[in-house]
């Protein structure tokens, strides 16, 4: 639980903690009215034919950019607590590894960590499947953390963020993203009427 308000200690650790429980569960009824407790529309992606998913996401991205800029501009938001206590740290290697690897186990299992929670509470038994893989596969990596563990930590280029390693202003950066969205969203447009894997 890293959310700046706890952390500049506006509210207490129970607090925090029903916060996150209350927000939790509308995320997740959220994103089970959306479809997305279903892998077949969060795997619709890789075939063109339902582009929701990256809709969405880029959406929630370019929302909560926009809105964290906008309040820190006004006083109400101390970018530097961001930075310096919830951005993670980049390890380069390691995380483009894990990258590719969630990826491939999203192509081919159909859902993501939180979405395989929504699939289960909606009852689907791809869902259940894949969240005890999930969970094997967390167990498995931490009794394997030894023989991995110097590769897991290398390649450490600190708190980076891509207006700092491009070396624009921040501002500029965010209205770079929101135009990349736009594209994405006119280009997810064309994918759906093409749907080359209906054809």
């Amino acid at each position: 639980m890293t959310g700046p308000l706890y952390m500049l200690g506006a509210f207490s650790y129970w607090t925090n903690l029903l916060l996150s429980l209350v927000i939790g569960f509308f995320f997740g009824f959220v994103l089970e009215r959306a479809g997305f407790g279903d892998a077949r529309n969060l795997t619709n992606i890789f075939y063109f034919r339902d582009m929701r998913v990256l809709k969405v996401i880029f959406s929630a991205v370019c929302t909560a950019m926009v809105g964290l800029i906008l309040l820190s501009w006004v006083g109400l938001f101390d970018y530097s607590v961001l930075l310096q206590y919830s951005l993670l740290k980049t390890y380069l290697w390691p995380q483009l590894v894990g990258g590719i690897l969630f990826g491939m186990g999203f192509a081919i299992g159909g859902y993501c960590p939180g979405t395989s929670v929504v699939g289960v509470v909606s009852g689907r038994l791809d869902a259940i499947v894949f969240l005890g893989g999930m969970i094997a596969g967390i167990w498995g990596f931490a009794a394997g953390f030894p023989a991995w563990q110097g590769f897991y930590k290398s390649f450490d280029l600190g708190r980076l963020t891509l207006w700092q390693v491009l070396g624009i202003p921040m501002p500029l950066m965010a209205a770079l993203i929101v135009a990349m969205a736009l594209v994405a969203f006119w280009l997810a447009r064309l994918g759906e009427k093409w749907a080359p894997y209906d054809k």
